[in-house]
């Protein structure tokens, strides 16, 4: 039995916000917090000084990872290699489970989850992307598989993802090259659920009972499977709700164009339009099922699309012909307009996070407004390159202006103000007031180990009054800050210093600073205390 792979915290060293360059305080001066030994900072919040090197999750290319299973699969038709027997729904229960244990985010519980899991012949794995830098639960069956019930993947990253994306692969080898479409819309969608069935949709030559033309291997036909269970589990309704990319693949027609997108039903949800129409403007043909045009390929009966419905999410039934998905070129495109759609405008719904109730989010965003471009002359400025910017100083004079209160040390020494347990300024000598006060990883810190802070999962769905940060995508060091100070027709608006900037479209900073070393992490106010 292969166990779970335990990772430790990720240490995270102190650093200053935006910029770098020690050098020598100046009398009378702040003092550059880069040029004394910084604490080390662990991925939870806990500040401890000399922490050994954690020990970090195995990276693994999470393409080639899934690839590689994909091609150990039994591909062939009516060898009844994927199980199904009256014992089957009792099994897929005990593994929906162990993976909603596993996805708490604790060591034991994934320990447990990985014991369960062995029993039914599944590994679970927890990896680092080579190339995204975020992790991951894999759920993979051991080989050769006993049930054939295909591969499963959760995110599992303390980063704020863009938007609630899952994507799912319910025809390997029938609709051949689905899988590498997509992998790699999981991984560029940064989607927090990827589920791939495990054998050819004609595996096993049993019939649903009621439907003698719906296999029970066909994972877009069946209500019973795993594949549908993991489905229904790992997406969330509205106001939150998923959006579901479904990859399948048909032959060219005449009448029909490369890329036919359907919900399910006969009303397309806006966004699967915007999705055509970005395809189309990438010189990728696109049609839209609207109950009339292209009526073979209404996914109509598909089980996921109806439950995405029901729940009020949004479901993107991809069809494309093989031309389209063969070559990397073009499937890249495709992937690509996907992303332009969901990032635009709010394709989310405000966290259902209760701020603090003594949070008040209109003196905060109030203030943000008033000195985004003005600095407040009461306050030192940190904008300097050589002090590392201001943007995390401007954050917490937001945060007073809200009701945050200080956290200040009983007995006070030159390391207390170190310390991430802390949080004050100092206006008659700003030189001693706390690194939390102006740095982005320790202000993270001490709003986290003070329960101040609840993170918001998605981007799309950040609030009034609620923080996004930037941090190292191996580190996990965040190193700028921002507030979220409004909304219009681009979606959330933030507003920030160092460089200053007022009401700046977060999809906007977000395409700027997406890339392979950039993570986003986002905060709700819960306490102010």
């Amino acid at each position: 039995m292969r166990t779970l792979l335990r990772a430790g915290a990720v240490a995270l060293v102190a650093s200053l916000a935006l910029g770098s360059g020690a050098v020598r305080a100046q009398a009378g001066s702040p003092p550059n917090p880069a040029a004394d030994q910084a604490p080390r900072i662990v991925d939870h919040g806990v500040e401890e000084a000399g922490l050994a090197a954690a020990v970090d999750p195995p990276e693994v290319n999470l393409v080639d990872l899934v690839l590689s299973y994909r091609n150990g699969m039994p591909r062939e038709e009516n060898t009844n290699r994927f199980r199904w027997n009256a014992d089957s729904p009792a099994e897929v229960t005990e593994i929906i489970k162990a993976m909603r244990l596993a996805n708490k985010g604790e060591h034991e519980t994934r320990d447990t989850a990985a014991r369960i899991l062995a029993t039914y012949g599944y590994n679970l794995d927890l990896v680092r992307d080579s190339v995204s830098h975020r992790n991951y639960l894999v759920m993979s069956e051991q080989t050769p598989c006993q049930r054939c019930w295909g591969l499963y993947i959760l995110r599992y990253d303390s980063s704020s993802a863009a938007v609630n994306v899952a994507v799912e692969v319910p025809h390997p080898f029938s609709d051949e090259s689905s899988e590498e479409i997509g992998i790699e819309a999981f991984r560029q969608l940064d989607a927090k659920m990827f589920a791939m069935a495990g054998a050819h949709r004609n595996s096993n030559t049993a019939t649903r009972p009621g439907y003698p033309n719906s296999r029970v291997s066909d994972m877009a036909r069946s209500y019973e499977s795993l594949f549908h269970k993991v489905h229904t589990n790992f997406t969330t309704r509205a106001p939150n709700a998923t959006h579901v990319l479904q990859v399948h693949g048909f032959e060219a027609r005449p009448g029909y164009p490369q890329v036919v997108l359907s919900n399910g039903s006969a009303q397309p949800h806006t966004l699967l339009r915007s999705f055509a129409d970005q395809l189309n403007r990438a010189g990728v043909t696109a049609g839209v099922y609207d109950g009339q045009q292209y009526p073979a390929f209404g996914a109509t009966v598909n089980p996921q699309a109806r439950h995405t419905r029901n729940k009020g999410g949004f479901f993107y039934h991809l069809e494309a012909v093989h031309a389209v998905r063969s070559n990397p070129q073009t499937y890249r495109a495709v992937i690509s307009a996907l992303d332009q759609t969901l990032l635009q405008g709010s394709p989310g719904a405000v966290a259902n996070i209760p701020y603090a109730a003594d949070y008040d989010r209109d003196a905060a965003v109030g203030y943000a407004l008033r000195y985004a471009l003005n600095r407040n002359e009461a306050y030192y400025d940190w904008s300097h390159r050589e002090l590392g910017g201001d943007c995390t100083n401007f954050l917490s004079q937001v945060m007073f202006a809200g009701g945050w209160r200080y956290d200040e040390p009983l007995v006070e020494n030159p390391v207390s103000r170190r310390d991430s347990s802390f949080w004050y300024y100092r206006p008659d000598d700003p030189s001693t007031s706390s690194w939390t006060w102006v740095n982005a990883n320790m202000w993270a810190s001490f709003a986290k180990k003070s329960g101040r802070v609840e993170k918001v999962k998605y981007l799309s769905d950040v609030g009034l009054g609620d923080i996004v940060q930037m941090g190292d995508s191996v580190e996990r060091a965040k190193w700028h800050s921002m507030i979220v100070t409004g909304f219009d027709e681009r979606g959330p608006l933030l507003s920030y210093h160092s460089n200053n900037n007022l009401n700046r479209p977060l999809w906007e900073v977000f395409r700027e600073y997406r890339h392979e070393s950039t993570m986003f992490f986002a905060w709700r106010v819960v306490k102010v205390s």
